[in-house]
């Protein structure tokens, strides 16, 4: 009896330590896969060396491993993605807007910060108040609307001015979710200011072009009215006639010969001629070719370069020499005097040519080398001009790679400066110059 008391006591005594062992394996497996999951929480690699592979701790251990490693992949391929789109937004031209269906800017790039110059963080705002333009923001609500994209362009302008500083095309698209319900919309922004400009420069050059060849026509049709219907004209009064429609047709024809001679500069159709040149000789043959009129003019020139030598295409330089000679003898009187000088200004030479003529008021200054610009129109046509002269002017000294300015005090004169490197490299005009 004793014995078989002995054995049952044995038994409970090794069933309570195999039950306190397994509990306690229990337990660590549980606190080690808790750490485990806690890690992967945490976004932190979790370790399975500890546990037996074979135990069901184990392999839970080992399938929390692997989900780890999953997270970590699509963590990585979130992570590249966002990286792509970051750097597509930020190298787009565009602007580029993402709201959500209240019109609250959830994500935007650089390009679209700096047309509207916003100063602010515009995320979490409405479009309306971050960017003060209810134009894009009824054009975003008309995209959520709809069905397809949204295109219209809308005029910028700084807050409190009624003058549009910037034209914006706009394409808005909705988004949708799984079940068709819009969740926001994306806009991209093309500025398009540069081609308004360049609409509205062509627009003014078709109207002036009209009116200056409006003006000779109706005298020709006027007066060969009055000569094919007026029987009793005497020979003098016809030969007057006749006279004024010569001077007429004489301008048209110099019109006629700026414009083809501005549309080739504007083409590059020619490219220059650079070679060297000597100033001295080249002044001096410009001089003598010029004498006579000077004479006829009573208007004295001195020329004195002090450069022997500059790169540029002859035939191209002395366009820009009689062009500013013709306009300082126009509006240069009896006795005045005309100089040209040629100095070295670093890696440039200065070309000027001065006059002691009537000279321009400050407030033209800035646009005498516009085309058809007259500083007074009616003076300026009854001497012959077409006010394109100083436009080519401007044209050849820019395939130069230089730049011209004008100087002037009103009722003093006028001197023209020409800049041109020396070393004589043709370059590109930008737009805003042609």
């Amino acid at each position: 009896m004793p014995e078989v008391l002995w054995f049952l006591l044995g038994a409970v005594l090794a069933a309570t330590v195999t039950l306190i062992l397994v509990r306690q394996s229990f337990l660590h497996g549980l606190r080690r896969t808790e750490e485990m999951a806690r890690a992967v929480l945490n976004g932190s690699q979790p370790h399975t060396e500890p546990m037996t592979a074979s135990s069901d701790f184990g392999q839970l251990a080992q399938e929390i491993e692997r989900l780890w490693r999953g997270q970590q992949s699509l963590k990585s391929d979130i992570q590249q993605q966002r990286f792509n789109l970051h750097a597509i937004l930020a190298s787009m031209v565009e602007g580029v807007v993402v709201v959500d269906e209240n019109q609250v800017i959830r994500s935007m790039n650089d390009s679209f910060r700096t047309m509207f110059a916003l100063e602010t963080e515009p995320i979490g705002q409405t479009v309306v108040r971050a960017t003060r333009q209810a134009a894009l923001s009824e054009l975003i609500r008309a995209a959520a609307k709809g069905q397809s994209v949204e295109v219209r362009e809308i005029a910028v302008a700084p807050p409190g001015s009624p003058v549009a500083e910037r034209f914006l095309s706009v394409n808005a698209v909705p988004m949708r979710d799984e079940a068709g319900a819009v969740t926001g919309v994306v806009a991209v922004l093309h500025d398009v200011s540069r081609v308004k400009q360049l609409e509205e420069v062509r627009r003014q050059f078709v109207a002036n072009v009209s009116h200056e060849l409006r003006t000779p026509l109706s005298i020709f049709h006027g007066y060969l009215e009055t000569l094919m219907e007026t029987k009793d004209l005497t020979d003098e009064e016809a030969a007057g006639y006749l006279r004024i429609m010569s001077k007429h047709s004489r301008r048209l024809q110099l019109l006629l010969d700026d414009l083809l001679i501005l549309a080739r500069l504007e083409a590059r159709t020619d490219p220059l001629d650079i070679q060297p040149l000597s100033l001295d000789l080249f002044l001096r043959k410009i001089l003598d070719e010029w004498a006579p009129r000077l004479r006829e003019k009573h208007v004295s020139l001195d020329v004195d370069p002090a450069v022997e030598t500059i790169p540029a295409d002859p035939f191209r330089l002395e366009q820009v020499i009689c062009n500013l000679l013709e306009n300082s003898i126009k509006y240069s009187p009896p006795g005045a005097e005309i100089t040209i000088r040629a100095v070295p200004a670093g890696d440039k030479v200065e070309l000027r040519i001065e006059d002691s003529g009537v000279g321009i008021p400050q407030t033209d200054l800035p646009h005498v080398f516009e085309r058809f610009y007259r500083v007074e129109k009616a003076r300026s046509r009854e001497a012959g001009g077409t006010g394109l002269g100083l436009s080519i002017v401007k044209h050849i000294v820019g395939l130069h790679g230089g730049q011209v300015r004008a100087d002037s005090t009103f009722g003093k004169g006028t001197a023209i400066v020409i800049l041109l490197p020396m070393k004589g490299v043709e370059t590109e005009m930008r737009e805003e110059d042609l």
